[in-house]
């Protein structure tokens, strides 16, 4: 019998084997009364051993071919029963079970009698079970082949993908090209990016999600149960991208090996929960005395950089990445910067990256490149990539600074899907039910950015808004909320985004509008119904300017982020106007350049072009490092201070309160400009806004006031180096270094050290 256990039961232990054959036995001799007779002699034998193991190894024995159990049968002694109960009972001896040896028998331990009747039907229920190989097989043929309905410009919309894929799954496509799912609108219609192969795909495609393997999850309340898991889309974010430019995949220009694959993470990353997240309390400095001063910029948050084309953003973009460069400390880890240049040519990447590495940046920054004539798949992937490699760093306890350049992608994906699922006509939109019941989907021919009247207003996010624009600030957010400042139990990390994007905010300013007598031919009842279709339509003055987003996007990416900072081109009038002149550049002109070749040498310089009345930051002071908390808010209200006087004085002569307001803000706006990729330390920051708070400045000009300030910083920094060097190791302005900043400020500016409008 031992020699038919070792061939037969190679996978079972010692004193399963006995059990196994214990049951093969009685199945034979005796039928159901006498298994539960045997049962329950053998019980204090097998009660310890797990009731459920015992019974489970008895359904699948149950099951084996006839021929073993013959084979079995024909062994052994005449008594059976005796000898697998000694056997057995030996067996759990050696394993130290207390056997008691009797004459006729063999008993365990005094326990309690089980419910047999209980136990018997256990049995039977597991083993009428189906066999798990052929369930796994039957879910495996179950995965749905879904079907393109429209393909443009690596967007794709499909129907009939499995409900179970998760946003972010990899996708199949017949012609062999490869997508990954975006976004799910109902529980039959989604959307995809096209990431390779998007000329080769079109409607009526057959599409299909990658399937990982089958997993079967065990639960306590609903018992055993399997599932499919799918492929994620997955982006290198490994170490050796470090000053390399590569586009979403990893690969550098040129190449198909990928870099950095050592660590891999999700390309649709999800955002972290608020109990993952921390209250932002530090500054992220970027060495823009304009940044810095005005909208300063936390660790963890979303900013927005907004203005027309030629207005700067890129270079001043480019330039707090060298600020982050700047400010390293020795024996402190890196800030890891990323750069996603985004539907810009090659030759103005190439130049990006020269600046980069002369500064020495380079080495600490990756940027992903997705260039012109890139899709819209390709474009908005560059985008994700970028953070998923600063979300590396973030979640290991390290600090990231990303800049999208730019995306405006995003704006012409979701119009492009609402045109796309209102050119398929009303057979498409009656399958496209929506996730939420209480959300409508628009009828054909309705631009979801616009809205329809009589759409119904749904919750989100405490706010009613209509279903398209929840649909649509839902989409947004999911790449703009990346950024967070982690929980300190989670390590303490930060992700830092600044997001660039091409357009204007809205000034509440409308166009005056029509009268009747605008239309004298028309009839009394045309001109009633006329006029009133014009004033539910009307536009508002600032219209869309060429490279710009739409206004009302804009907006909506302005209410997401956690701030803007609003760039107008510098003109030499921009001073005297509350929100400067919003004229684009001509094509081809330098950035930061204004249009008038007369303008002021001071106006070519970064960061004199921000709008103080509409940029701001909703972290407030605590995004300010401790010494710039003490003297930026200053520097702000008295610009502000100039606007509203602009807008609201009636003074106007040379002598009153409206000419020096405007005097005022000159000269901050001129002190605040800087050189491009001369980022300046906090230390000397902090000198100039003390110089400018306490009236030391005020006897100079804007056109000569570049030069004040410099001579001032060079004197400190050669006569007390150790005042500045304090300042930027405790990033405090105490009473001492205090001291030192106005005796030598006393000392370079001589009879400039009493300010000249000090009520201002």
């Amino acid at each position: 019998m031992r020699n038919v256990c070792a061939t037969q039961y190679q996978h079972l232990t010692c004193w399963q084997t006995w059990l196994a054959i214990f049951f093969l036995k009685f199945r034979n001799h005796g039928g159901t009364s006498a298994m539960v007779c045997n049962m329950r002699s053998a019980a204090s034998m097998v009660s310890c051993c797990g009731i459920g193991t015992w019974l489970d190894m008895a359904a699948n024995v149950a099951t084996r071919p006839p021929s073993i159990d013959r084979k079995v049968s024909t062994t052994g002694c005449k008594d059976r029963s005796v000898p697998v109960r000694y056997h057995m009972c030996r067996r759990l001896s050696r394993a130290g079970h207390a056997i008691n040896h009797g004459k006729g028998r063999r008993h365990i331990c005094n326990s309690a009698e089980p419910d047999w009747d209980a136990e018997m039907s256990l049995f039977r229920k597991r083993s009428m079970k189906p066999n798990q190989m052929q369930t796994i097989r039957r879910l495996e043929e179950e995965v749905d082949i879904g079907k393109v309905l429209f393909s443009d410009d690596g967007l794709a919309i499909l129907e009939g993908l499995n409900n179970d894929a998760p946003v972010g799954a990899s996708l199949r496509f017949v012609s062999g090209a490869s997508g990954v799912l975006l976004w799910r609108r109902s529980d039959n219609v989604c959307f995809a990016l096209i990431l390779g192969g998007r000329q080769n795909v079109a409607a009526g495609d057959r599409v299909e999600c990658r399937l990982k393997g089958i997993l079967q999850v065990v639960d306590d309340a609903e018992g055993p149960s399997t599932k499919r898991e799918y492929e994620v889309a997955r982006v290198p974010v490994g170490a050796a991208l470090c000053g390399q430019v590569v586009d979403f995949l990893g690969c550098p220009h040129g190449s198909q090996y990928q870099l950095g694959m050592d660590a891999q993470l999700p390309l649709l990353n999800d955002q972290l929960d608020m109990k993952s997240r921390e209250q932002i309390n530090s500054a992220s400095f970027t060495g823009i005395k304009a940044v810095d001063t005005l909208t300063p910029l936390g660790r963890g948050q979303a900013q927005l950089l907004v203005g027309p084309a030629g207005s700067g953003k890129s270079s001043l973009a480019v330039d707090a990445i060298l600020g982050q460069h700047m400010q390293q400390q020795p024996g402190q880890q890196p800030v890891r910067c990323v750069y996603a240049s985004v539907g810009h040519s090659q030759q103005e990447v190439d130049g990006m990256v020269a600046e980069l590495s002369k500064a020495g940046a380079m080495r600490n920054t990756t940027v992903v490149s997705a260039a012109e004539g890139c899709g819209l798949g390709e474009r908005y992937a560059a985008l994700c990539s970028a953070l998923s490699m600063g979300e590396r760093l973030r979640d290991q306890g390290g600090h990231s600074f990303v800049v999208l350049d730019d995306i405006s992608c995003m704006g012409a994906m979701w119009e492009m899907i609402s045109r796309a699922l209102a050119s398929l006509g009303p057979s498409a939109m009656a399958i496209a039910t929506p996730l939420n019941p209480d959300q409508p989907i628009l009828p054909p021919d309705t631009d979801a950015s616009e809205g329809d009247e009589g759409e119904g207003l749904v919750e989100y996010e405490g706010m009613l808004v209509s279903a398209s624009a929840a649909q649509r600030r839902r989409f947004f957010s999911s790449l703009i909320q990346r950024s967070a400042q982690v929980h300190r139990r989670l390590g303490g990390g930060s992700m830092t985004l600044l997001a660039i994007l091409p357009g204007q905010p809205a000034k509440g300013e409308r166009q005056p509008a029509a009268t009747a007598e605008d239309y004298p031919n028309l009839t009394p009842s045309q001109r009633d119904k006329l006029l009133a279709a014009l004033a539910r339509r009307q536009p508002p003055v600032a219209e869309t300017l060429p490279g710009c987003v739409n206004t009302e996007v804009v907006e909506e990416f302005m209410s997401i982020a956690d701030g803007q900072l609003v760039l107008h081109p510098p003109t030499p009038h921009s001073l005297h106007t509350p929100g400067g002149s919003r004229q684009p550049e001509a094509s081809g002109q330098q950035v930061g350049m204004s249009q008038d070749d007369a303008a002021p040498a001071w106006q070519r310089l970064t960061g004199c072009n921000v709008d103080v009345s509409a940029s701001v930051s909703r972290i407030g002071s605590r995004a300010y490092p401790p010494a710039m908390a003490m003297l930026a808010p200053s520097i702000r209200f008295d610009l502000a201070q100039a606007v509203d006087a602009q807008r609201f004085g009636t003074d106007r002569s040379e002598t009153g309160l409206h000419h020096h307001h405007l005097q005022r803000a000159a000269l901050l706006r001129a002190a605040l400009a800087q050189p491009v990729r001369q980022p300046v330390p906090l230390e000397e920051q902090v000198a100039q806004l003390y110089a400018l708070q306490k009236g030391f400045f005020d006897r100079a000009s804007p056109e000569t006031i570049q030069e004040a300030i410099t001579e001032a910083v060079m004197h400190i920094r050669q006569d007390h180096p150790d005042a500045l060097e304090r300042i930027r190791r405790t990033q405090c302005l105490g009473p001492m270094a205090e001291a030192v900043l106005k005796a030598a400020l006393v000392d370079v500016c001589g009879s400039q050290a009493q300010p000249i409008i000090s009520s201002l």
